[in-house]
């Protein structure tokens, strides 16, 4: 399979499963799957090719971490919209996305980089 075949393959298998979850379990459900990037995997098949699996690997890593600080901004939009005036709920999900993710860039990133998972400082 070509990369590029397989670039495709990903995303329009990543959409095509969100799909089928949403109409197994709802459109609710579903539509946390199509949160997920599905343009991440080919993103990631392209840095490999042209610059290393290192290079891959920390984008990665960053990836996850926003994974982790977009579950915060889903769980206070979640709770605060049917409580809070959308734009109040959105400001308030937006600055605990910003929290996590600023917490988890401050805190992640030197811990990888000790335990020898992500490339040194440059510069």
């Amino acid at each position: 399979m070509t990369p590029y075949l397989l670039r495709f393959a990903f995303g329009a298998g990543i959409a095509g499963a969100a799909g089928l979850i949403g109409l197994k379990f709802g459109s609710r459900f579903g539509g946390i799957f199509l949160a997920f990037p599905a343009i991440l995997p080919a993103s990631l098949t392209l840095i490999a090719e042209h610059s290393g699996t290192r290079p891959a690997s920390v984008d990665s890593e960053g990836a996850v971490l926003g994974g982790v600080a977009l579950t915060a901004f889903a769980a206070v939009a979640a709770y605060s919209l049917p409580r809070q005036p959308p734009l109040l709920a959105l400001a308030l999900a937006t600055a605990s996305w910003l929290v996590v993710a600023g917490a988890l860039y401050l805190v992640a990133r030197p811990l990888l980089r000790k335990l020898g998972m992500t490339p040194p400082k440059s510069g």
